[in-house]
């Protein structure tokens, strides 16, 4: 990226954000739902910092929990500034969800530990060991729940469908269309809005 175009980034306002176009993507209907998640996470990984991440599991717990109010907050909010113990609770779960894992998030799941909480570490594939590494080293690996974001959201996919007596497809565009819903509510990148086909 070229120093023109990051000032040029930089001066875009949240408007400018808002009128950028929807993430369109083709999606082979053939393939399997983790490759769908996959597709999607990496189509949208230069722009999202962790966004699309987080408000896909949002999707995910709202659709799966459907009497349970699923907070949706900024991506970017951090969980001390909103006294959370972690990006979304359910009962004794405490999600995180971060595209890099780190020492930090790790202490995080511990300090849930230590509460009697059961956190659940939600990252890309591509980041599963070098998660399992952290929390060795401190301590938590067994005590830890480590899913990839992928797996995570293609195993709601393939349950929901199966309860319902749905094709996959159709119940990720279900999720889709509550994430784009989260999304709009909360963050001023409109173009991190999905359409799946």
């Amino acid at each position: 990226m070229s120093i023109d175009t990051v000032k040029t980034e930089s001066r875009r306002t949240p408007d400018d954000r808002r009128k950028r176009k929807n993430t369109e993507l083709n999606l082979d209907r053939q393939q399997a739902p983790t490759t769908w998640v996959h597709t999607i996470i990496e189509n949208t990984k230069l722009r999202s910092g962790g966004v699309v991440e987080q408000h896909l599991i949002g999707a995910k717990l709202e659709h799966r929990f459907r009497g349970i109010l699923i907070p949706n907050h900024p991506a970017h909010v951090g969980d001390c500034q909103t006294f959370r113990a972690g990006d979304f609770e359910i009962a004794n779960l405490v999600y995180h969800v971060t595209v890099a894992p780190s020492r930090n998030v790790i202490q995080k799941c511990g300090d849930n530990i230590r509460l009697g909480f059961h956190p659940i570490l939600l990252i890309p594939a591509e980041q599963e060991n070098k998660a399992r590494v952290l929390a060795q080293d401190e301590g938590i690996e067994k005590e830890l729940t480590i899913i990839s974001i992928e797996a995570f959201v293609a195993f709601n996919i393939i349950d929901l469908a199966t309860v319902e007596d749905k094709d996959f497809f159709d119940v990720l565009k279900e999720i889709v269309e509550i994430y784009n819903g989260r999304l709009a509510a909360v963050e001023s990148d409109m173009s991190l809005q999905l359409q799946v086909r």
